[in-house]
C-alpha cells in the first residue's frame, strides 16, 4: 500500500512538473491540456510498445522510446529546444552544410535536412545510439542528405572512451568506467569540407572545449555563420569553466545572442544563456538577420513561426 501510494505521489508530481513547462512552453502555453494528453498517451503506450513513430514538423517523423530524451519532448512540445531549433530552421538554406557534434537520435539534423532542406554531417559516437540515428534517417529517407559518422570529435586525432548507460548524457569517461567503449575521435578541422559548414551544433556533455580547440580553421572560416552549443556546467567534471568557453568564442567573433522567433529578433547578451541549456553564437549578425528575415515561417502543431 505505501509502496502505491508513492508510485501516485511521483506520478503526480512529474505530472505537475510537465504543466509548469507546458504553461511557459511558446507552443504548448495555448494548448497545455492537449501536451498533457500526448504526455500520458505516450507514457501509456511506451508500456506496451517500446517504439513509436509519431509525425512531427515539416513532414518529418521519428521514433521515440521512453529515455530518448533528445526527441521525445517533441512528442507533447511539438518542438523541444524550441528557440535554437526555431533559429535552426529560420537561418539554414538548401546549398548550405550543417555539422551537427553529437548529433545523439537525429533532432538537429532531421530539422536541418528534412524541413531546410540543407546537407547535414551528423556525428553521434556511441555505436548504439549511431545506429537509432540511422533508423531516424531511413525513416525520413534522408540518407541522401545526411551523411553520418561513428566517430567523437576531440582537439586531436586519438582514441577514447565513452559511456553507454547514460541514454542522451553519454559522455568521455576513462577507460576504467565499467559501461564504456573505445572510439575513434578526430579533430572538426580534419573532416572533409570543414571550411565550408554554415552552422555548428555542439552539444557534448561538458567536452565543447576540446571540441573547440581542434576547430580553429572551421572558426575562422568565412562561411560559418553560427554556432548552437551547450554550456550548463557539465564542464566542469573535466576541469573545465563555462567562461573559458566563452573566451574561445569571443575570440573568433562569435558573439551570443538569445533568439526571439515571434519577433524574428536576435537579443545580444552578455555571456552564455543562463536560462537556457543551448546558447547561440553568432559571427556576421547582418548577413544571419537577412537570412531570418527572408526565411518562411514553419506550422508547430497550429500555430506558424
Amino acid at each position: 500500500m505505501l509502496l502505491k501510494r508513492i508510485k501516485k505521489m511521483i506520478v503526480y508530481r512529474k505530472i505537475k512538473q510537465r504543466k509548469k513547462m507546458f504553461a511557459k512552453h511558446p507552443v504548448t502555453k495555448n494548448h497545455r491540456n492537449k501536451a498533457l494528453f500526448r504526455y500520458v498517451v505516450f507514457n501509456f503506450k511506451n508500456r506496451i510498445t517500446k517504439n513509436i513513430t509519431y509525425k512531427w514538423v515539416g513532414g518529418l517523423k521519428f521514433y521515440a522510446s521512453k529515455g530518448d530524451g533528445g526527441i521525445v519532448g517533441n512528442i507533447y512540445f511539438g518542438l523541444y529546444e524550441f528557440y535554437e531549433s526555431i533559429f535552426l530552421i529560420h537561418f539554414l538554406r538548401e546549398e548550405d552544410t550543417f555539422l551537427d557534434v553529437g548529433a545523439n537520435i537525429g533532432h538537429y539534423a532531421l530539422l536541418a535536412s528534412g524541413v531546410s532542406k540543407c546537407n547535414t554531417i551528423a556525428i553521434e559516437p556511441v555505436p548504439s545510439t549511431f545506429k537509432r540515428l540511422n533508423d531516424q534517417i531511413e525513416l525520413n529517407k534522408l540518407s541522401n542528405k545526411i551523411e553520418t559518422l561513428n566517430i567523437g570529435v576531440a582537439d586531436k586525432s586519438d582514441y577514447l572512451f565513452f559511456s553507454t548507460d547514460k541514454t542522451t548524457m553519454n559522455k568521455v569517461v576513462d577507460e576504467t568506467y565499467k559501461e564504456a567503449v573505445k572510439v575513434q575521435v578526430k579533430a572538426i578541422d580534419s573532416l572533409d569540407g570543414s571550411e565550408t559548414f554554415n552552422l555548428m551544433k555542439i552539444d557534448v556533455e561538458g567536452f565543447e572545449k576540446f571540441v573547440l580547440n581542434g576547430s580553429s580553421s572551421t572558426l575562422k572560416s568565412d562561411s560559418l555563420k553560427a554556432i548552437i552549443i551547450e554550456i550548463n556546467f557539465s564542464n566542469q567534471f573535466y576541469g573545465v569553466e563555462n567562461v573559458e568557453i566563452l573566451d574561445i568564442l569571443l575570440s573568433y567573433n562569435f558573439h551570443p545572442y538569445r533568439y526571439d522567433p515571434i519577433h524574428r529578433e536576435l537579443i545580444k547578451l552578455e555571456s552564455y544563456n543562463k536560462e537556457q541549456f543551448n546558447t547561440i553564437f553568432i559571427k556576421n549578425y547582418d548577413f544571419v538577420m537577412n537570412r531570418i528575415n527572408d526565411s518562411k515561417k514553419i506550422k508547430v502543431w497550429n500555430t506558424y513561426f
